[in-house]
Parts: C-alpha cells; structure tokens; sequence
C-alpha cells in the first residue's frame, strides 16, 4: 500500500520532469507577456530579451502597477531617480506616472540594463547585484573585496535580497532561454 505522501512525492517528480522536458508545460509557469516591447527595446539596447523578461518576472512578476516599500515602480520596479536619469539620457519626458506604462518602464529599464552591461562588462552577476543594489554598492564591495562578483561567491554578497535576486534572476533568464528558445530573432 502506498502512502500519500509517497504518491505526492512520485506525482511532484513526473511534473517536474514534464516541465523540464516540455517547453509547453514550461511556458505555462514562465509566460512572456510584453514579448513585443521587450523584444524591441532588447534589441534597441542590444541585450538579450531573456535576460530582460527574467528581470520583469522576478521585480514585478508582469505588475505593470508594482510599487515596492521603497519606492520603485513598475514593470523592472524603477526607482524614480533612475528612471528620470534614464528618460534624460534618451530625451525622453519624465513624470512619475508615466512609470506604470509598460512600454515606457520597459525602454527605461532596458537603457539601465545596458548601462549596467556596460559598466561591468558584461558580468551577469554584477550586472544584477548593481540593478538591485545599486551600482555604487558593488563597486564598493568589488574594491574592499567583501565580493569577487561571481556566481559562486554570492554568500559574500551583503544584502541578503541583493544575493536571492541575482539568482532568481540567473535561475528564470536560463529557464527562459530554454522555454522560449526557438523564439529567438
């Protein structure tokens, strides 16, 4: 006789593996929405779109109306001081309000991405600690080498949410890149 916690166990794992195997059944956990906007400003900014809706599900899981306790807002969960930067860089108009449209959080966030890309030479992991942490935080970590800005060494990270992002985000960018493969343009 089987116990249910054995059958559940057994039910768990056929799942998982179906997810794994199957870009349908992932899709259904990892849905993209926003394709074409994020397609379009990845390339504007010449990022990969994976790495961009990885970062939208994990800030915001797709809220274009998201607002953190801190005050980021969002789709990408923008601070507003990044995103009236970012919307002066572009010669963009800047209001607050104008946050919450998708596909103008999304043009903002992407330029920030790519600033970032730039910055830290393309290193996903420091790349994602400064989106989150903030660029100025890493390059202080960096130069008192509290943090080598690898993957593996992310423990030495200070800031516990700083260290779930980045691998969050690391974990749904490879899972989207496998779902979503054959999307690629």
């Amino acid at each position: 006789m089987y116990s249910w916690k054995r059958v559940a166990a057994y039910v768990a794992a056929v799942a998982a593996i179906f997810l794994l195997l199957s870009p349908w059944w992932g899709r259904l956990y990892y849905p993209f929405p926003y394709q074409e906007e994020v397609f379009q400003y990845a390339a504007e900014f010449h990022l990969d779109p994976y790495l961009v809706i990885a970062v939208i599900r994990v800030e915001s899981h797709f809220n274009p109306g998201a607002c953190s306790s801190r005050g980021a807002v969002g789709l990408m969960q923008l601070m507003p001081e990044t995103a009236r930067w970012a919307a002066s860089d572009l010669g963009l108009e800047y209001r607050p309000e104008l946050l919450e449209d998708p596909a103008y959080n999304l043009r903002l966030g992407s330029w920030y991405l790519a600033w970032l890309h730039r910055k830290f030479d393309g290193q996903l992991p420091l790349m994602l600690a400064a989106y989150n942490g903030g660029h100025g935080q890493v390059q202080g970590w960096l130069a008192g080498r509290v943090w080598d800005g690898s993957l593996g060494g992310l423990n030495d990270v200070p800031f516990r949410e700083t260290r779930q992002f980045v691998r969050r985000v690391h974990r749904d960018y490879r899972l989207y890149r496998f779902f979503y493969a054959e999307n690629k343009r």
